[in-house]
């Protein structure tokens, strides 16, 4: 069967003065496709390095090893990055802060009419206009908005916009990266209803991230909660939110903030370490209320349950 992600061993990291900090550390995971595949943890965790990896968009001076495919193609092998041909047509990224990727001085219909014809080679007046039509009404959005500017927009519809933006040149794998963190509570369910939506209609496979587990609920199918540049848990996201096992994971539930009020239940103790500075052994060990002497050295997958994987040495203390 082909996967529309599938990684093993895969780390990345950044040279710096004192020598390569690996930011992500073994990085495995399979994606089905047309699958919604959520990557949830703290700011600072490695999510949009992992991203940004699978969407061919690391900077130049990343050092990759292992490797990732992308339906079928491997697209990092070692050092190397092979994206042409990918990048675009095959996986496309939607940004966090879509103000910041959209060109303030061209209309919206006239960046969308760019990256078809970047994408799909000269197309008529009319052919750009029926298709421009189209992406606005994929992202329901009115067709008036083609002759707007994106200053002229409030933020729902300059994600919007940057949605039909990544959807132009037809993809098959979309990573979204933090698309609802800018916007209110309202305004997060809706885009995140919409991309539930486009996932279904379009057949796309969804990497979703996040550090809000509820949106996670709401818009996946799998979860991998990302830890300091590794995961500690992935389980379909039904078994997450009704038996996590990873002390990470009980204290991410219990930070989300209780239905119709901000107020948190429980906040994390501790701060995580900076990214590729990581203790030994369990990565999570010095916030961790549960660790002991055993935690010291590297925890190995257990096997808990059907697609049920949890990376801890006493995720037996209930």
């Amino acid at each position: 069967m082909v996967l529309a992600v599938r990684s093993y061993g895969l780390n990345v990291g950044y040279e710096v003065e004192e020598g390569l900090l690996w930011v992500i550390d073994g990085l495995s995971m399979e994606v089905g496709v047309g699958e919604s595949y959520c990557l949830v943890g703290e700011s600072g965790c490695g999510k949009s390095t992992i991203g940004n990896a699978i969407a061919g968009l690391l900077p130049p001076y990343a050092v990759t090893d292992g490797v990732l495919e992308l339906m079928g193609v491997r697209a990092i092998e070692g050092r190397l990055r092979r994206f042409d041909g990918l990048r675009g047509r095959v996986v496309v990224r939607i940004p966090q802060d879509p103000a910041a990727s959209l060109n303030p001085f061209l209309t919206v219909g006239e960046q969308l009419v760019d990256v078809l014809r970047a994408h799909l080679g000269q197309l008529t007046e009319d052919e750009a206009r029926r298709r421009v039509e189209y992406l606005l009404n994929l992202v329901k959005l009115p067709t008036e908005v083609a002759e707007a500017y994106p200053h002229q927009l409030s933020g729902g519809m300059k994600q919007r916009v940057a949605i039909a933006l990544a959807l132009a040149p037809s993809p098959k794998v979309v990573v979204a990266d933090e698309p609802t963190s800018a916007l209110d509570a309202y305004l997060k369910f809706s885009i995140a209803r919409l991309l539930k939506t486009l996932r279904s209609a379009l057949g796309l496979t969804l990497i979703f991230i996040t550090h809000d587990i509820s949106l996670a609920r709401y818009v996946c199918d799998r979860v991998a909660v990302i830890y300091a540049g590794r995961v500690v848990e992935e389980a379909r996201i039904g078994d997450i939110v009704e038996g996590a096992l990873h002390p990470y994971t009980k204290l991410l539930l219990r930070a989300v903030p209780r239905r119709l009020s901000s107020e948190r239940l429980a906040d994390i103790p501790g701060a995580p370490p900076p990214p590729g500075r990581y203790p030994p052994g369990c990565r999570f060990r010095p916030r961790c209320p549960i660790a002991s002497e055993e935690c010291t050295k590297d925890p190995e997958a257990d096997e808990v349950g059907e697609g049920h994987r949890v990376y801890c040495w006493r995720w037996r203390l209930r």
